[in-house]
């Protein structure tokens, strides 16, 4: 192989190397499972290779191949290793067609429906994780917790897989190695954690790789390794495990982004950090009691408007609805303008609800008492609805009659406009008030009596 390189392998017990003679060379990534048993008191140490592709360093004495098969492999020219592998791919491809055959008939007898069940254990496996550019991703500063080292400066970053599925570390420090097997909800370490540090941890999954790969920058493996450091700040303390989530402790961030390393990594951290930190923050406008807002729209002489500005800055994160079809919503920025063309008579709700990313499954916490214990999947956050009701203000006009001859009760007064048509008439002081107008312009006509000259008919706005 081009680039052939070494990993040297210590025995974590004694620091004793592994011998070199009788070597074998493969090629990074390693097949899973792994062709050959890694004993558990050895890890790897140090990688080495050209063009970011690490190799691993074999001892035929020290390692036993679990699938003759994969002996083969190790000799077999690269051409002839492609052809054998597309070869097995298209057996597996036939074996998948004619079990979805088979399972057609049980498709069209039971409803379908969506299952997600952990298994009982989970067997695990690494991966070295790369940049965007691929090249290794490493620390660049030991990071001790609780008198455990859980990364050495130099050291190759890489991330963990429960039967073929991500995996996050709760417990930094403690050993695990590939091959071990972890139970299904066996982990004291995650029943140890308060709830809400677990909630927390959810929600750095949640916009972390495993709820927001999509949105996230980078590359799958510095996705990984940002929602791996801030899971750790939460279980560590590191960072606080309620709103608006600050850290305390920056020791796993600087281990792997200290001085501008890792830029990759760095942002995926930022984003997945703000993230949690606007999950729980609303329009400042609105509120999660329905009764405690409500907002008056005014008459621009077109129609109803009233225009709110979300100093929070997350107006973009909330869907709007509202109770009355009358009144209507728009978003833009962080300015809310909600209108009416018709004067409705009642308050109107307006509800929102937090556009949150959308997952179905369920978070698993496996572990061993002997072993570090990791957690797997994500589950969907609770919703978070906010209300704001808005009214439009009713006005009045209030009506003075004067007379020469000093006769003002009793005089009567039409008012029409805005589907109002009422005759009102005036008290003993010539004074009456028409109340429960709604804004806009109407006519007031006196209707004079004989005795009296006509009244010329007089417009009145009403402003609420």
């Amino acid at each position: 192989e081009q680039g052939q390189g070494t990993v040297t392998v210590r025995l974590s017990a004694t620091g004793q190397l592994c011998p070199f003679a009788d070597s074998l060379f493969y090629r990074f990534p390693l097949p899973t499972p792994y062709p050959f048993q890694l004993p558990a008191e050895y890890q790897p140490k140090k990688q080495y290779g050209a063009g970011g592709y690490p190799f691993f360093w074999l001892a035929r004495q020290k390692y036993q191949f679990t699938n003759p098969a994969h002996r083969k492999d190790f000799f077999m020219p690269k051409k002839d290793m492609e052809v054998s592998r597309l070869k097995k791919l298209k057996e597996r491809l036939k074996r998948g067609l004619a079990m979805m055959m088979a399972a057609a008939s049980i498709v069209s007898v039971f409803p379908s429906m969506n299952v997600s069940a952990a298994s009982e254990t989970a067997k695990i496996t690494f991966a070295y994780c790369h940049d965007g550019a691929g090249n290794t991703i490493k620390y660049q500063q030991t990071v001790t917790h609780d008198g455990r080292v859980c990364g050495e400066a130099g050291e190759a970053r890489t991330r963990i897989y429960a039967d073929g599925e991500p995996a996050f570390c709760i417990q930094p420090g403690v050993s695990l190695h590939t091959g071990n097997t972890l139970r299904a909800n066996a982990s004291d370490t995650w029943n140890a954690l308060s709830g809400s540090q677990r909630d927390a941890v959810n929600l750095a999954l949640l916009y972390g790789s495993q709820g927001s790969m999509g949105s996230l920058p980078g590359s799958e493996d510095e996705k990984v390794v940002a929602t791996q450091m801030v899971i750790w700040e939460i279980v560590t303390g590191c960072r606080n495990a309620n709103a608006p989530y600050n850290q305390t402790d920056g020791k796993f961030y600087n281990s792997i982004c200290a001085n501008g390393a890792n830029g990759g990594v760095s942002a995926a951290y930022s984003q997945i950090v703000a993230g949690m930190q606007e999950h729980g923050t609303i329009p400042s406008f609105a509120s999660t009691d329905r009764n405690a807002v409500v907002k008056e729209l005014s008459w621009d002489g077109d129609k109803y408007v009233v225009k709110l500005t979300d100093t929070n800055g997350v107006l973009s994160k909330y869907n709007f609805t509202s109770s009355n079809s009358n009144v209507s919503v728009s978003a833009s920025g962080n300015t809310l303008t909600i209108t009416s063309k018709k004067a409705v008579t009642e308050d109107v709700l307006l509800t929102a609800t937090k556009k949150s990313p959308a997952v179905s499954g369920t978070l698993v916490a496996y572990g061993d008492a002997s072993l570090q214990d990791v957690v797997v999947g994500v589950e969907s956050a609770s919703d978070i609805t906010v209300y704001l009701s808005v009214k439009i203000p009713y006005g009045h006009v209030q009506i003075v009659k004067t007379s020469e001859d000093g006769i003002v009760e009793g005089l009567r007064f039409q008012i029409t406009g805005n589907g109002i048509d009422k005759t009102v008439v005036t008290g003993k002081n010539g004074k009456i008030k028409v109340e429960n107008l709604n804004p806009g312009t109407y006519t007031v006509t006196e209707l004079t009596e004989e005795r009296y000259e006509p009244q010329k008919s007089q417009k009145v706005t009403v402003s609420g």
